[in-house]
Order: C-alpha cells, then sequence, then structure tokens
C-alpha cells in the first residue's frame, strides 16, 4: 500500500505547482491567436488576482480554473477525495472563496470576468472563444462618439459632424488663441494635454468609438526642421497617441498629417508608424497588407490624397491614416473592406481660385513696394542657382484655371506662395501704417484670411446653416497673423468629410458581415 504523504510533503508539492502559462492558459492564447486576435496580456500582475488572460483596454478578465483546484461540481468532487481529506478540501474552498472574491471585486471595478472550466477548454473549446468572441465584439451604436486629439480650430472634428453620424465628446488642445477659436466655434473648452497622465486617465473613463488626431507635422514638413521623432516635444507626439489607443482600444482611428510623412528619413519614420499600430497595436489600417512573414506591406503614395481633389483650388498633399480594431471585428471581415482611401470627393465648392477670391479687399493686404521689390530680387537670385523657390503669383491671366499653393502656418513663407494679382483704383503709392514703403503700384496683395477659409472649407461651408447662413467666425480682436497661422495649421475639412463618409461604409460593411 502506497504510502500517504505528509503534509509538509503536499506543501512542498504544491509550491511547484506553476500558477501561470498552464497547458489550459496555453491553450486558450494559441486559440485567440489563431482567431487574430493578439492584444491580450497573460497574468497581468497589475490587475486584481492576476488573470490568466487579460485584455485591459476593454476591462476583460479570464481566467482559466482547473477542475480539480478550483472546486468543479464540488459538492460531489469533494467525496471523491479519500486521502488528506482535512488538508486538500480546505485548500480547495479557500480557492473556491477567493474566486468568488476576485470576481465580485473586479466586477465592482467595472471588469467583464469569464472564467472557464479546464474541462471547457480541453473539450469545448470553440464554446470558450465564442463567449469571449462576444464580449470582444460589442459594436458601436451611432451616432458614433470621436474625441479630437492635436485639436486645433476643430477641422477634423467638423469634417466628422458633418455627416451627420459622429457627435465629439472630449478634445486636447494646447495652443492658447486656437483653443479660443476652437471654444468660439464649438461651445468646448479643449484645453487639455494630452501628453499628461491626468488627460490620459480621463480618457481612460470616457466612452468613445474614433480617435481623431492630426497630430504635430512641423517636425516632418519640408519647410521644417525635420527633425522627425527626435523632436521631443512635438515628434513624440505620436507615441502618446499611441499609448492612448492601446489604453483605450477606439473602434477606429483616423490620423493626418504632412505628405513628407511617408518618406521622412528615408521611409523610416513612417515604417515605425506602421508596425506600432499594426503589429504592436493590432489594428487593422487601410492600405496594408502583411506579408507570409507577418510584416507590414504597403506603398507610402497610398496614404496621400490632396484637397484639390476633393472640390478646392488648393494643392495640398497630405498623409492620412485609418485603422479598425481587430479584437471588434474578425480578420476575414477586415479582409472584405476597400484596400484603398478615396481618391476624391462627390462634391466641387469651386472649380479654380478666382471663385474664391474676394473683390475690394481692405488696402492692408495688399504688399509694400519695397517688400514686393525684395521678393522679386531674391526669386531671380534662386533662378539663376537653377531653384525655383520664391513668391508665386497663383492667379497670373495667362493660367486658365488657378489653384493655390499648400496654406502654411509658418507666417509670411505662406503667403507670399499663394500672391494674388488683383488692381485696384487708388490703391498704388498709398501709405499704410506699420508698412515702410508705400502700396505696390503692380495691384499684387496676399490672399485674405476669408480666402484661406475657403480654401480650407471653414468659410461658406462647413458651418452654413439650413438657410444657407455661414456661421463661421474668429474670436474678436484675433489677429490676422493668428488666422493665418491656425488655418494654415489646420485641414481641408471637405477632405475629412470624405474619410468619414468612408468610415461610416466601412463600419456598415463590418457590421453586415458580422
Amino acid at each position: 500500500m502506497a504510502r500517504q504523504k505528509t503534509k509538509e510533503e503536499i506543501k512542498y508539492n504544491m509550491s511547484r505547482v506553476r500558477n501561470k502559462d498552464t497547458a489550459l492558459e496555453s491553450t486558450l492564447c494559441t486559440e485567440l491567436i489563431r482567431y487574430g486576435i493578439t492584444t491580450f496580456k497573460r497574468n497581468d500582475k497589475s490587475v486584481f488576482g492576476k488573470p490568466d488572460i487579460t485584455f485591459p483596454a476593454r476591462k476583460i478578465a479570464v481566467f482559466c480554473d482547473g477542475d480539480f483546484w478550483h472546486g468543479y461540481n464540488w459538492e460531489y468532487a469533494r467525496e471523491e477525495i479519500k486521502s488528506n481529506q482535512e488538508f486538500w478540501i480546505a485548500k480547495i474552498e479557500r480557492n473556491m472563496r477567493r474566486d468568488n472574491d476576485v470576481t465580485e471585486r473586479l466586477q465592482q471595478e467595472g471588469w467583464v470576468v469569464l472564467r472557464f472550466w479546464g474541462h471547457e477548454i480541453k473539450k469545448e473549446l470553440d464554446y470558450c472563444m465564442s463567449v469571449i468572441i462576444d464580449e470582444l465584439r460589442v459594436l458601436p451604436v451611432a451616432p458614433y462618439k470621436t474625441i479630437d486629439l492635436c485639436a486645433g480650430i476643430g477641422g477634423i472634428r467638423r469634417g466628422f459632424e458633418l455627416t451627420g453620424k459622429f457627435t465629439n465628446v472630449l478634445s486636447a488642445e494646447i495652443d492658447k488663441c486656437a483653443c479660443k477659436t476652437y471654444e468660439h466655434l464649438f461651445g468646448d473648452d479643449p484645453k487639455h494635454d494630452l501628453t499628461s497622465d491626468e488627460f490620459k486617465t480621463l480618457i481612460e473613463q470616457t466612452e468613445y468609438d474614433i480617435l481623431l488626431a492630426g497630430f504635430p507635422c512641423q517636425t516632418f514638413s519640408r519647410v521644417g526642421l525635420q527633425e522627425g521623432f527626435e523632436n521631443e516635444e512635438k515628434g513624440k507626439i505620436f507615441f502618446h497617441i499611441a499609448d492612448i489607443i492601446e489604453r483605450t482600444r477606439p473602434v477606429v482611428f483616423f490620423l493626418e498629417n504632412v505628405d513628407r510623412l511617408v518618406t521622412h528619413n528615408k521611409g523610416e519614420t513612417f515604417k515605425k508608424i506602421i508596425e506600432t499600430l499594426e503589429i504592436k497595436l493590432g489594428y487593422y489600417i487601410i492600405g496594408v497588407e502583411l506579408s507570409e512573414d507577418g510584416m507590414p506591406v504597403y506603398k507610402p503614395k497610398d496614404f496621400i490624397r490632396n484637397s484639390r481633389d476633393f472640390g478646392v483650388p488648393q494643392n495640398r498633399p497630405r498623409t492620412y491614416l485609418i485603422g479598425f480594431d481587430t479584437e471588434r471585428f474578425g480578420k476575414e471581415q477586415l479582409l472584405g473592406l476597400p484596400k484603398e482611401l478615396p481618391k476624391s470627393g462627390g462634391k466641387k465648392l469651386y472649380d479654380n481660385l478666382n471663385d474664391v477670391l474676394e473683390h475690394n479687399v481692405d488696402a492692408k493686404y495688399y504688399m509694400a513696394s519695397g517688400y514686393l521689390d525684395t521678393l522679386i530680387k531674391h526669386r531671380a537670385r534662386q533662378e539663376g542657382k537653377g531653384y525655383g523657390f520664391g513668391y508665386r503669383i497663383v492667379n497670373e491671366p495667362n493660367i486658365e484655371k488657378p489653384i493655390a499653393n499648400t496654406l502654411l502656418a509658418t507666417g509670411g513663407s505662406g503667403r507670399e506662395r499663394n500672391l494674388i494679382y488683383d488692381p485696384q483704383e487708388g490703391i498704388a503709392g498709398m501709405e499704410i501704417k506699420g508698412k515702410k514703403t508705400p502700396l505696390n503700384d503692380m495691384g499684387i496683395r496676399v490672399m485674405t484670411p476669408i480666402e484661406w477659409g475657403k480654401l480650407q472649407g471653414f468659410v461658406n461651408y462647413a458651418f452654413l446653416d439650413s438657410n444657407g447662413n455661414d456661421g463661421f467666425s474668429f474670436p474678436e480682436d484675433l489677429p490676422d497673423l493668428q488666422k493665418y497661422k491656425q488655418l494654415g495649421n489646420s485641414v481641408t475639412i471637405p477632405v475629412i468629410e470624405e474619410m468619414a463618409l468612408f468610415i461610416l461604409k466601412c463600419i456598415d460593411m463590418l457590421m453586415k458581415n458580422n
């Protein structure tokens, strides 16, 4: 007859039992990965009870409970224990009490707790997966809630709102003047720093569906220093956005930046961004496929779209990224989505730049003769060196259908690349306070903030009411310099509206396929 183990021997053996990476846990994790779900954590010590598997952003905790250790069918099972009954019964009942305590506390903290018996994982794995997937694939309900990060003056938000299917619940912007305009337009105070733990915690507590962000572009643009991620203040903003995505797992994200982003640092910057979103965070990005070894494959130009193709006469190429959550949607569903972003819009706001221009504008917008002469000489020097730098008159009479160059937020240069030929009686030779020389006699002026607003879709489009009255305006006493900066920093709203409609189309497809 076999010798009965002492309590000390039993305790020693118990200390050797694996309590993580068990066969049950590994079986379930392997099946999750086979379904294309890779965003879970194993044995997360930061969660009370250290669940075997967690989906932290969704607050779903999964426990793999061995039949013996956790008391399956306990009334019958306890009678089957023949040796060391006092030890084993007490031990297992403690486990059962702790299981109940853990479940109750997690539920009080807002967690969904899923517990599977060992025999279910071994023999009814499909059932276990169906329960997990049912919790993961809770679909959003329209109107979809957005958060507006790096909000500027709200161009991205407004483009989504125009569809009638989105409502904004939280915003973040740190530029004081932009915040003033944003609050003036929307009635919401966006003053939040998205890099702060305080704001990230606020987002975690906010129910939303879609993350919007036009993250800082100066570190990637041609007119900036092209520092990329090396710029600590602005270049690293992307990683804070990625952290927010990881913490909260929006159904969809929409990101916007300059076209230079895809080629910056020989493509390495964009590669890092794609790998972070697709591989690390587990999102399906429109325009990206995975190779056999699981690495992203894409063409950088597929993410660039130009405002001139969306109904406004402005040459403004920009990078757009749209990603869908692989937790909520299955691999087969996502592979059925369109493979590329919209290439053009359904509306044509203006035929060409001449339709945008105002008449009889204030004399202050005409260039001083001395300054214009400086620009002419500078351009001549650049052309002599074989460069194309310098001022541009974008509506010269010989241009049949003129379009504007990209509106920039960099002060003077943004306006000098978009000079207007607009002769007006009484302007030449006029002296204006603040200009060192009289106004030029060539009829050359800069575009007005109103004209910039039209080219970006803010004026005469995005804020029209049902009677056609324009509700767009800047706060009183905002200087023109800030108006140019804010519009140049913003997005072209008709492009954003088309991207929002595209996202709605994709969500509808995913809903039907679900």
